[in-house]
């Protein structure tokens, strides 16, 4: 397995990625995420073009990814998904790995992102890899501003979450 920087010619490539992470979340309270849109070409075009998009590559094929935006003078993890099928085989981790080292390498305090608290693959994941909560009076305004737009776009505020990896020393 391989975590490079995405390539144009992956983008075609990533919806398909996301949409099949989604369906792990038939059943759930977000399974409303199974036929949900996935990220805009443009978004994912400009992410690659900032050197903010990764892929994770299992047998010479890309199984995963994950993009990030810098936000409140930190890097928000906007998306990382890996493809149902290669999941539980350490893609995941390696891509946040990766945004934790380009975070460390670039300068941010911290890698920030927003989560599901309960579900297992999302916040006690992110608890595992030293990511903790952060109460709203400690968060930024522009990821304050992102988790009500969640809240608007249907995201059930009492169970969205707000989690930071810190990189100062």
């Amino acid at each position: 397995m391989t975590v490079r920087p995405a390539l144009l010619a992956d983008l075609p490539g990533l919806a398909a990625i996301e949409r099949s992470a989604a369906a792990r979340f038939a059943g759930t309270p977000m399974r409303w995420a199974v036929e949900g849109d996935t990220l805009p070409v443009d978004i994912l075009r400009q992410a690659q073009a900032a050197g903010l998009l990764w892929v994770a590559e299992a047998d010479g094929q890309p199984g995963g990814f994950a993009l990030a935006e810098p936000m409140d003078g930190s890097l928000f993890l906007l998306e990382m998904s890996v493809a149902l099928p290669r999941q539980g085989r350490g893609l995941g981790s390696a891509l946040l790995a990766a945004v934790i080292a380009h975070a460390r390498d670039g300068g941010y305090a911290s890698v920030l992102l927003t989560t599901d608290r309960e579900l297992s693959w999302n916040g006690p994941y992110y608890r595992r890899r030293g990511f903790f909560e952060l109460e709203r009076g400690r968060q930024g305004p522009a990821l304050r501003a992102r988790l009500d737009e969640e809240a608007a776009a249907g995201f059930d505020p009492a169970r969205r979450v707000a989690m930071a990896h810190d990189l100062r020393p």
